[in-house]
């Protein structure tokens, strides 16, 4: 499988990946303003397979770090740190709040049509 080689400062820290349908990423933010100033790296990704979200490592990065991340070709790779299936009742539930909450900020009418009885 396709994976990612992840190096910090010349130490390897894990290898990610998530087989042949799926997601991987990797990640480098700056969060800037508001007092923080913030430096992550974080590799995650999603098994499709399963529907798993997974998160090897989320890092706290410092000035002058270097991140390195070899695209490797292998048949193992090491465990990720977290594992988790989305709730979709919760989503749900959440985009309907969501949406709630943007028309009543911009004075919408949310028109919904009536529930079919069982």
């Amino acid at each position: 499988m396709r994976a990612f080689e992840v190096h910090l400062n010349g130490k390897r820290l894990f290898v990610a990946g998530v087989g042949g349908d799926g997601v991987l990423s990797a990640i480098v933010n700056h969060i800037a303003g508001h007092r923080r100033n913030e430096l992550h790296l974080t590799v995650g990704g999603l098994i499709s397979a399963t529907e798993e979200h997974v998160t090897w490592r989320n890092v706290r990065l410092k000035l002058g770090d270097k991140v390195a991340l070899r695209i490797v070709e292998t048949d193992s790779i090491d465990q990720p740190a977290k594992r988790y299936r989305t709730d979709s009742k919760q989503d749900e539930r959440n985009s309907k709040g969501y949406m709630r909450a943007m028309a009543k900020k911009f004075e919408w009418k949310l028109i919904t049509s009536p529930r079919k009885s069982k």
